[in-house]
């Protein structure tokens, strides 16, 4: 009796495991997370500068980094 409960509780498991695996998002791939990184960057340099908060620049600078990664990598630049 108990190797059928033992059986049924790895078949539940495993459609959990499944159904979980379903709902997954595909992590982005490296242009779309410089993209989204970029865009969130520059909001919050933006949103501090109209606060008159301290760390604009460095927000501004963070996503001036990614924009120039994000052109080499459009230009093939970037070897792996």
């Amino acid at each position: 009796m108990s190797e059928v409960v033992d059986f049924w509780n790895w078949v539940a498991s495993e459609k959990a495991r499944d159904r979980a695996l379903e709902r997954a998002e595909e992590p982005p791939d490296i242009i779309t997370w410089l993209e989204r990184e970029i865009e969130t960057a520059r909001e919050t340099a933006f949103s501090l500068n109209l606060r008159g908060e301290n760390g604009a620049e460095y927000w501004t600078g963070y996503a001036d980094a990614l924009e120039d990664l994000l052109k080499k990598i459009q230009r093939r630049e970037v070897r792996a």
